[in-house]
């Protein structure tokens, strides 16, 4: 089971908001995330982390391929080692700097001079790009007296150290194709979904402690998008649970409860439900219904199947999603 992440860098939030931001993504099986990155806890070599990065598309849509982590900016950076440190703390990781659990496969790669010359040995940045094709330019965190470019018999094959890793100390070091890392690739997607089973008030406030907020979805596309992310995150929809189980259903940011009938986000914009073909409610919803004397069905949930249904803030407990700034 994977996790989903925050359109801030880790390094940009404050104390308080990383912690918000680690409780958020507690209770995701081997996955952690920030709206920028997300790292896999699953090691593999370098190969095969490239393929599953392409193939991750939560956020882009199946026409666009991903990539490993693009690690441009200190902030990213930063994001990177915080998130290395929460799959493999360093005082339970091997004792070993080299150790398979004390790095992470990052997306640069060496693209020329390969031929392990000695000229191909001398570092150039230009020699290094990222999937955009950029190169590291001003801002590399190389450790010292890397990149050395060494290399090495593999079944008769020379291989050269022509792939980036990153610690948990955020350094920088290249290294051969076939050693295993966890790895990272980038995210587009708009949300961060949570697995902690939340009322809607202590969900709302979840997200706001992380600097984000409770998750918008405002066309078809973002439905789309939303429960792609759900199922990915939380596992596929069951079903054969009843209607309303808390697996197959997540909170949103929208309410009613200023005025009824007057849905909003939680940030206050106005809720276009004309914007959705079709009804998207699960019949007969909204109902506003009353239980035992509480106040009527005032914020927004949505399954996993694309259905939204008004609930009670305070009597269920569900996953939610947090919306990732400026998206």
């Amino acid at each position: 089971m994977l996790l989903c992440l925050v359109g801030v860098a880790l390094g940009a939030l404050n104390h308080d908001q990383i912690r918000g931001l680690k409780r958020l993504i507690k209770g995701l099986d081997n996955v952690f995330p920030t709206c920028n990155l997300i790292l896999f806890k699953e090691k593999v070599d370098y190969d095969t982390a490239d393929e599953r990065c392409k193939n991750f598309d939560i956020g882009m849509g199946t026409d666009l391929e991903g990539n490993l982590a693009t690690v441009n900016d200190d902030d990213k950076n930063t994001d990177l080692k915080l998130l290395l440190e929460m799959a493999y703390p360093i005082k339970e990781a091997s004792a070993n700097k080299w150790g398979d659990d004390r790095w992470v496969w990052a997306g640069m790669r060496k693209v020329s001079n390969n031929d392990g010359s000695k000229k191909g040995r001398v570092y150039d940045a230009e020699d290094w790009e990222w999937a955009d094709g950029s190169h590291p330019g001003e801002f590399h965190q190389w450790m010292k007296n890397q990149p050395d470019q060494k290399t090495q018999k593999n079944n008769g094959v020379k291989l050269l150290q022509n792939q980036m890793r990153i610690s948990h100390k955020g350094h920088w070091d290249d290294t051969f194709v076939y050693k295993t890392h966890p790895y990272a690739c980038d995210y587009q997607g708009k949300y961060i979904i949570s697995a902690t089973r939340h009322t809607w008030w202590d969900a709302k406030e979840a997200c706001e402690t992380a600097g984000l907020h409770l998750a918008k979805v405002r066309n078809d596309a973002e439905i789309t998008e939303i429960t792609a992310a759900a199922e990915y995150f939380l596992g596929v929809r069951d079903e054969a649970k009843k209607v309303f189980a808390a697996e197959n259903w997540v909170w949103l940011g929208g309410n009613d409860l200023d005025t009824e009938g007057e849905w909003t986000w939680a940030d206050g914009e106005p809720i276009d439900f004309g914007a959705f073909n079709g009804d998207k409610f699960r019949l007969p919803n909204p109902d506003n219904a009353d239980y035992i004397g509480e106040r009527g069905q005032d914020v927004l949930s949505i399954s996993k199947w694309g259905q939204f249904d008004d609930s009670f803030d305070t009597k269920r407990r569900r996953p939610f999603a947090c919306q990732c700034p400026d998206t």
